[in-house]
């Protein structure tokens, strides 16, 4: 709320670049590396043109990755008079400025106010596009043109595992920008309850799973426990018989040439010299995947329904962002011995790039 009169699109210069690869993760299998070269989120033209096409589906949440800070004392005093109304007008200036941040602050979902900068707030640019669609079409379309004279890149502060410190903002209360790659749904449906944070996570409804894989957790990993090699057989028949339904269907021969020949490679694994709980993981992830395949394929099942059969161990990308007060919240409760073993390794990498960084968490 107001932000379309307190801020501009120049406060968010540095930091737009971010929004299109958190975008760009939603709608790719690939890694890090590859994103970064991507023109939607290299090439200042492209990013608008892509950026602008999620303005006008009126797509929000990836705006969120984009911050900026802003003192209010610095704003002409006619434009905080005009919002804050006749009953402020005979304040002092800064006090009107610090009654006009925490007003901003209340109003703006996720926004950032701290009573030990009492003027300043912060805010996204999801706020500022919002506040400006619904004031203003022409300046709104007009704010995605603007944004292909900013030739921003992105450079990677660091890298811990397979978390990235994408961008980090220090003053005030600052931002981090996080990709977090090859981590399990079910790590994530952990991570996104931390609701104060925002994240663009790689869809299954847009992205296609056939050559996504189970994450395998340590303690299965490392299990000796032998299991009975006719159940690996039951499984890859079974495997086999699905194959034989998905032929029947219209698909194209290149795509069925590659569901054979991954399946062709588990039937040559030695599985009968010691089928361990690990495998029968992985077997019953191939599993969902053949099965998702014959509803795809010859059921003719959108993906966004299709995946309903598949686990929640998938591995899977996601682009986290908040401020320093919320990611360090997160890394607090997180990097505790009783949480569960991946968010936790996450957590601990995340404060170890925001360490090296001079930041205390």
């Amino acid at each position: 709320m107001y932000t379309d009169r307190l801020f501009s699109l120049e406060d968010f210069k540095g930091t737009i670049p971010f929004t299109a690869l958190g975008a760009r993760t939603c709608y790719s299998p690939k890694g890090l590396d590859y994103l970064l070269n991507d023109p939607r989120v290299s090439s200042r033209q492209e990013r608008a043109n892509f950026l602008s096409k999620l303005g006008n589906l009126q797509h929000f949440s990836v705006f969120a990755h984009s911050f900026a800070y802003k003192d209010l004392a610095q704003i002409d005093e006619e434009t905080i008079d005009s919002i804050l109304g006749e009953d402020f007008k005979n304040l002092p200036k800064v006090k009107k400025a610090e009654i006009l941040a925490q007003k901003v602050a209340s109003l703006s979902f996720k926004s950032s106010y701290n009573l030990k900068y009492p003027t300043v707030v912060g805010v996204s640019l999801r706020h500022y596009l919002e506040d400006l669609l619904s004031v203003d079409k022409d300046r709104y379309i007009q704010a995605f043109e603007k944004m292909a004279e900013y030739d921003t890149p992105v450079n990677p502060v660091g890298t811990e595992g397979n978390t990235t410190l994408i961008g980090l903002i220090t003053e005030y209360d600052g931002y981090a920008v996080f990709f977090i790659d090859n981590v399990s749904r079910t790590m994530t449906h952990q991570l996104v309850r931390h609701t104060t944070l925002n994240f663009s996570q790689r869809s299954q409804r847009y992205v296609k799973e056939d050559q996504n894989t189970v994450v395998i957790p340590p303690s299965v990993a490392s299990s000796e426990v032998e299991l009975n090699p006719e159940t690996a057989k039951l499984l890859i028949d079974t495997m086999d018989n699905l194959l034989a339904e998905i032929k029947q269907s219209e698909t194209k021969e290149d795509i069925l040439a590659q569901i054979e020949e991954r399946l062709n490679k588990l039937k040559k694994l030695p599985l009968e010299k010691g089928f361990k709980l690990k495998d029968l993981f992985d077997l019953s992830d191939r599993l969902t995947q053949f099965v998702y395949e014959t509803a795809v394929y010859k059921g003719k099942v959108k993906r966004e329904d299709a995946r309903f059969i598949l686990p929640h161990g998938r591995k899977t990308t996601i682009v986290v962002s908040g401020t320093l007060k919320w990611i360090k919240d997160f890394i607090h409760k997180r990097i505790d011995p009783h949480a569960q073993w991946e968010i936790q390794q996450v957590a601990n990498q995340m404060r170890t790039l925001l360490q090296k960084q001079g930041v205390d968490v």
